[in-house]
């Protein structure tokens, strides 16, 4: 009888365990693949589309995380400053070439959703001409504005990582 009882205990720490450890470990993600040769083709469609749009922009969102998310896009005309009070910005030039200006301040900013500003322009920033190839990363509460010269098109990929999600913590003893 008690080896029947010691194994009933075995079997309940065991399956215990076993739950704790589901609660307690994250899920796997999933891996996401975009190749040179996609995001080139997908950006070529894009820069066709925001040719054709009366803002000069186009976008495709990608993928989306706990924190962060992840779209390509393309402009053909200078964009609206911006300011994200959560996010960051990471911009990979995938095509083409244009002139993101950070820093300084944005003139007529306005709340356009909750953490975004938007406003006419940037002035006294600091100028990064940006080619294929090209990285640049912009913190939070950083004003930026995306210029494109007459006739030119810049594609980019751009993750937008925000504050780490809120975890669960354990309770104290």
């Amino acid at each position: 009888m008690r080896s029947l009882l010691a194994a009933a205990w075995g079997l309940v720490a065991a399956s215990a365990i076993a739950v704790a450890g589901q609660v307690v470990s994250e899920p796997k993600a999933a891996v996401d693949f975009h190749s040179s040769q996609w995001l080139e083709e997908k950006g070529n469609a894009l820069a066709a589309e925001a040719s054709k749009s009366s803002g000069g922009v186009a976008t495709l969102a990608l993928d989306t995380y706990p924190n962060s998310n992840t779209l390509l896009a393309a402009r053909t005309a200078t964009g609206a400053s911006e300011l994200h009070r959560q996010m960051s910005d990471d911009f990979f030039v995938v095509a083409g070439e244009g002139d993101v200006v950070t820093g300084g301040h944005m003139v007529d900013p306005k709340d356009t959703a909750p953490g975004e500003v938007r406003g006419t322009r940037v002035e006294g920033g600091q100028s990064h001409k940006l080619h294929k190839g090209d990285v640049l990363h912009i913190p939070p509460n950083v004003p930026h504005q995306t210029i494109i010269a007459p006739g030119q098109s810049f594609v980019y990929y751009v993750i937008k990582v925000g504050p780490p999600p809120a975890r669960m913590v354990p309770a104290s003893r």
